[in-house]
């Protein structure tokens, strides 16, 4: 890749950068919203017979594991290791996606669903004071 080629890419990957508020509770909506997004995106693509595009993979993996990252296994109770596994298991999908190109399509859209159900959730929740 030459160096032309390269800043541009950075520069459309730093565009499309949502903006990352300063609330906790928000910064956890913006990520499930990352992955939903990509989600969709990649679901379309196998679906469709098309490659997986890169963009999309790099985004959905970086914000599941920001989520896995933020869980509090001290205070969490029962749902921080329970949603460790629903994030692991939609990172799972999505590398078996990538490696098997549209055969797994069909992990993508359970992923998909099990994240806008936490989405839908999340979305819901009273924010904390």
């Amino acid at each position: 890749m030459s160096l032309q080629l390269a800043r541009q890419s950075y520069r459309r990957a730093e565009s499309a950068d949502p903006q990352v508020p300063d609330d906790p509770h928000a910064v956890i909506g913006v990520a499930l919203t990352e992955v939903l997004g990509a989600l969709e995106r990649l679901s379309l693509a196998a679906e469709a017979g098309r490659a997986l595009p890169a963009g999309p993979m790099t985004r959905a993996l970086s914000a599941l594991y920001l989520l896995q990252g933020s869980l509090d296994f001290d205070n969490g109770g029962e749902i921080a290791p329970a949603l460790f596994q629903v994030y692991e298991h939609c990172r799972l999908q999505l590398i078996d996606a990538f490696q098997n190109g549209a055969a797994g399509g069909a992990g993508l859209r359970q992923a998909h669903g099990f994240i806008a159900t936490l989405r839908e959730a999340w979305g819901q929740m009273p924010r904390p004071v």
